[in-house]
């Protein structure tokens, strides 16, 4: 793997905190999970890590799978409004929200459990179609190049993204160094909200 699980779930963790703080849906909001872990990537493990956008299928066990985007006249696709992003890395794929999945499959109907994994992938080992998501753990990313450097400029331009990102590579701290449990974050009032770790759940393995 590129990164071990106790530094991916320090990854989500983070990133998920700070999205909570802030009032937002971690069930949509891959750009933020994305950029946070690919900026962490660059900046602590000097990973040449991108950020993508496109369409993208998750087999997350028995026959569950787990789709971003749409298909029109018989081909896969993805909009502004339907897509999911995900970092490519050295041969790697890696998605800093797979935790989240199980939450999005429980509220578009699923009511087996899914277990909360992380997503880490070799991009050879990518299926080569939908028909191809047999098994736990296969996927397929098709990227959107437009679409990718639309949402990456839109999101680049606003400057409360930025920070959020640059305070989420601030707190991490790789394995085996110790990382603060919570931080303080301004809410632009001039006022502190304490941000903490605790009550993440675990994550338990790797799609």
């Amino acid at each position: 793997m590129l990164i071990t699980l106790p530094d991916y779930q320090r990854i989500y963790s983070i990133a998920h905190a700070v999205l909570k703080s802030e009032n937002s849906d971690t069930n949509k909001s891959c750009l933020f999970y994305n950029y946070c872990g690919a900026y962490i990537l660059n900046n602590h493990y000097k990973i040449n890590a991108k950020i993508y956008s496109g369409f993208a299928a998750y087999h997350l066990g028995v026959e569950k799978i787990l789709g971003f985007g749409s298909i029109e006249d018989g081909k896969l696709k993805s909009s502004e409004n339907e897509f999911h992003s995900w970092v490519e890395a050295d041969g790697w794929l890696i998605d800093f929200m797979a935790p989240e999945f199980p939450n999005i499959m429980l509220f578009n109907g699923c009511c087996s459990p899914i277990p909360r994994k992380m997503m880490q992938s070799r991009l050879d080992n990518m299926a080569d179609g939908p028909d191809k998501l047999k098994e736990s753990g296969d996927f397929l990313v098709i990227p959107d190049m437009k679409l990718t450097k639309s949402l990456a400029g839109h999101l680049e331009s606003r400057p409360a993204f930025v920070d959020l990102v640059d305070i989420c590579n601030q707190w991490f701290n790789k394995k085996p160094s110790k990382m603060h449990k919570s931080i303080s974050i301004s809410n632009g009032k001039g006022q502190l909200n304490q941000v903490s770790l605790s009550g993440i759940k675990p994550i338990v393995g790797r799609w």
